[in-house]
């Protein structure tokens, strides 16, 4: 099987829970005897880095840089070959020109896809197999969090051969807003997860205001005497990174494409997120590990906590807005961190407690994690029938419009 994961956004570095997931899921594909291809951003509005500096980081991951011109950069990485466009304009045309050469049995596409680009050049390249991956519901074309509503996009996503949910909260939001019926597939990401021995920092990764940075900020000046860990990605500002280096308690790490360094270092895991969380990978990888971890009780995050305290109830971010940033700023309501700080100091300040989180914690995200099936995507492919209908229609426009030329 010839599988193409098309997406708008960055196959490597994958500090996010969407295409580290996706990477892991291809990289799982391959390792099964399946061809598998990627085409991604190199760099972006909120990231930007050059070539050279590219190839510098992916050699030393170790991956096969096998071309490197100035539109596009080909390297193997985990049995996957991805080619990594260098300007964002040309990642539509990439993904015609890598179908074309491959002719993919199926062509992945995330939902992370401002504007849908991707999608609209998947379902041109390969109209009748198109798989929709819904992993932001943010990025979703309908419903009440929709950052781009769109009726002609939700169309679009009905036009995919199938349309495969990460999470419970993903099905039942796809089914609500889009009249989207879903096969529902847990990415099995995790690995053997080791247990690691508790550090001392509050840890958050990717402060930033959708993920919960005011409660970040508040708790680390409610209690002083806490040392916090803040490791910025995708969604941290300048200006969030200015409010981070204020606090003296906190300290700002960077981020890795190994959890272990961060987690290495944490008593507890923060994660205070704002808005609708398709799910929690970073949560189940923590809880694996034993460490334990403070969410927010929003969507799949919920779910994600697999039944262990604490879930923390919030005020969701509600409105955004644009003001000429890359992607819509949050309107953050105020929050009240009395809940926060009812769960922070005990977990922190019991070591009795923590102990018993921390175990309870592993064996929870164990017994999921070993209830996952590994096969899960590759069966649903295996199974899948393309969308038939789709790929005449597509034919017949084709004919007309080559009619129309003439």
């Amino acid at each position: 099987m010839r599988v193409l994961l098309a997406q708008n956004m960055f196959h490597l570095p994958s500090h996010g829970g969407a295409n580290k997931s996706n990477r892991i899921m291809m990289e799982q594909l391959a390792a099964r005897g399946h061809e598998c291809h990627v085409v991604a951003p190199m760099s972006g509005a909120l990231r930007a880095t050059s070539t050279d500096d590219h190839v510098t980081y992916l050699r030393g991951l170790g991956a096969e840089v096998t071309s490197a011109t100035p539109d596009v950069l080909v390297y193997e990485y985990n049995g996957v070959r991805a080619h990594v466009v260098t300007r964002a304009s040309l990642l539509a045309r990439r993904i015609g020109e890598v179908a074309a050469e491959v002719s993919p049995d199926w062509t992945l596409v995330p939902s992370d896809d401002p504007g849908l680009i991707v999608l609209g050049a998947a379902l041109r390249a390969t109209p009748e197999r198109v798989v929709y991956l819904a992993h932001t519901l943010q990025q979703l074309p309908f419903g009440p969090g929709a950052f781009y509503p769109s009726a002609a996009g939700t169309r679009m996503v009905k036009l995919a051969a199938s349309v495969v949910a990460v999470s419970q909260a993903a099905g039942t939001y796809l089914q609500k807003w889009g009249d989207i019926s879903s096969t529902l597939i847990y990415p099995h990401i995790y690995g053997d997860p080791p247990e690691l021995p508790a550090g001392d920092l509050v840890t958050m990764i990717n402060p930033c205001g959708y993920k919960g940075l005011s409660v970040l900020l508040g708790l680390a000046d409610a209690r002083p005497h806490l040392r916090f860990l803040a490791v910025p990605t995708w969604g941290t500002t300048a200006d969030d990174l200015d409010e981070l280096k204020r606090r003296p308690n906190i300290e700002i790490g960077p981020p890795s494409d190994d959890i272990d360094d961060i987690l290495s270092r944490a008593k507890v895991l923060l994660m205070p997120s704002l808005w609708d969380e398709t799910f929690g990978y970073a949560c189940v990888e923590a809880m694996a590990r034993g460490v334990p971890v403070i969410a927010s009780a929003v969507g799949g995050l919920s779910e994600a906590k697999l039944g262990v305290p604490y879930s923390v109830p919030v005020r969701s971010i509600e409105r955004y807005e644009s003001v000429g940033q890359a992607r819509p700023v949050p309107v953050v309501p105020a929050q009240d961190l009395g809940p926060w700080l009812n769960a922070l100091d005990p977990v922190t300040g019991d070591e009795a407690l923590h102990r018993h989180l921390a175990r309870r914690s592993r064996k929870a995200a164990l017994d999921f994690i070993g209830s996952l099936d590994a096969g899960a995507l590759e069966a649903h492919l295996t199974a899948l029938r393309p969308n038939r209908r789709l790929a005449a229609l597509a034919a017949l426009a084709a004919a007309r419009a080559k009619e129309s030329q003439s």
